[in-house]
């Protein structure tokens, strides 16, 4: 397993099980900043202690853009805490990230091999150390097979507990097709589409208080959003440009 913090600290050090990031056992949900997802969303966000299933069809990517709103929501918030990202398929790079307005210094990536994407998942989780985990299932090959179904579901009552516990929004990123056959217990579901260039569509599939939604027209422009510099560049205190930093693998 490799680790890929964009910072040298490893939040992981920390003492395992308390959570810098403290909410109190009533958190409020987790707003995206986008105005029309949260619009549209219960409670106005995403629900802390529990675990979001977004399911979207393979190569959209704008699943990876909206859980990176979260994990820039996250960290905008005044204890400024960590994120982790576990990121078996590689997927991730540090010029999308920053685009996102996501501090690079306060993300861990981690990337396992797919056959520990769980384990791990689990253990970040339960470390209490992170308000926001990404947990990339979509490109992890074999994900959907039928053998590994009942599997994720005990995964995931785990991955419930753990992020109860420390009040830890955990976001599944999966295949629609995938989501829709396994039937997780997550408190919540989402559902992406792209009907065409410019909109997207989403659906609220399920709801631990059972307030779902049919299809719900947003713009992509507001996925988008501003939320950093152009093409992930950033900018010094005098202005000039930085480079994005590189996703360097810890031992």
């Amino acid at each position: 397993m490799a680790s890929s913090p964009l910072s040298t600290t490893d939040p992981l050090d920390l003492k395992l099980g308390v959570a810098p990031h403290d909410v109190g056992p009533r958190a409020k949900p987790l707003p995206l900043g986008i105005r029309s997802l949260d619009a549209v969303l219960p409670d106005a966000g995403l629900p802390r202690g529990g675990v979001v299933e977004l399911g979207s069809p393979a190569g959209l990517g704008r699943a990876t853009r909206l859980a990176l709103a979260a994990c820039a929501a996250a960290q905008s918030e005044k204890d400024c805490p960590w994120c982790a990202w576990i990121d078996s398929s590689h997927t991730l790079f540090a010029p999308g990230v920053i685009q996102a307005g996501v501090e690079p210094e306060r993300l861990l990536v981690v990337r396992p091999e797919p056959v520990d994407v769980a384990r791990i998942a689990v253990r970040v989780t339960a470390s209490g150390v992170f308000s926001v985990v990404v947990i990339d299932r979509s490109g992890v090959p074999g994900a959907g097979l039928a053998n590994t179904r009942a599997r994720w579901h005990i995964v995931v009552r785990r991955l419930a507990l753990a992020a109860e516990a420390s009040q830890t929004t955990v976001l599944l990123l999966s295949s629609t097709a995938v989501a829709r056959k396994e039937a997780l217990p997550t408190a919540m579901r989402l559902e992406l589409s792209r009907p065409s260039h410019d909109r997207l569509s989403l659906r609220i599939t399920k709801d631990r208080r059972g307030r779902l939604s049919g299809p719900i027209a947003v713009d992509v422009a507001d996925l988008i959003g501003s939320g950093g510099t152009a093409a992930g560049a950033r900018q010094d205190r005098d202005g000039s440009e930085l480079a994005p930093p590189a996703l360097h693998a810890l031992p």
